[in-house]
């Protein structure tokens, strides 16, 4: 049975690492800007429609249509996080494995996923959700994919 350590130096020593880790160091960068961008993205888009749950903003916009006009800003973000993601990954996979924060950024990043796809599309399918239920998903919501970033930038850090 192979270990996640070994799991991870085999995706780091694989030839799309190797390749992406010989690349220019501009690669990085420009991965690691893709990344924070992808992240605001998806973050507006989620902020929006919570604070509308929340009933701090747009109350005049119908929620349905609200976010309908947000989902591009979220899945957008979210491709965009996700394609740079492995970028950065992928060529440092093994530092990973050791590191609390990058597993601490995956569960909230599966957990904020399966929020987003079951209790964020119910409330918002309908303009006028359980009051109650629609503030418990905004906060949810927008704990998880803060905590999302909170996580990755600890990272660097742990």
């Amino acid at each position: 049975m192979t270990s996640t350590l070994e799991l991870f130096q085999s995706i780091q020593n694989s030839a799309v690492g190797t390749y992406i880790a010989h690349q220019s160091i501009w690669l990085g960068a420009i991965a690691q800007m893709f990344h924070i961008a992808g992240l605001i993205s998806l973050l507006s888009g989620v902020l929006l429609v919570s604070l509308r749950l929340l009933g701090l903003g747009l109350r005049g916009q119908a929620l349905t249509q609200l976010a309908r006009s947000a989902s591009p800003l979220i899945w957008g973000g979210a491709a965009l996080l996700l394609s740079s993601g492995l970028i950065i990954f992928i060529p440092s996979a093994a530092l990973y494995a050791p590191n609390p924060a990058a597993w601490a950024k995956a569960v909230l990043l599966i957990t904020a996923l399966l929020v987003h796809l079951t209790l964020y599309r119910k409330v918002t399918s309908t303009d006028t959700p359980n009051p109650l239920f629609a503030r418990f998903t905004a906060v949810l919501s927008i704990s998880l994919w803060f905590g999302v970033g909170l996580a990755g930038r600890a990272i660097g850090f742990v």
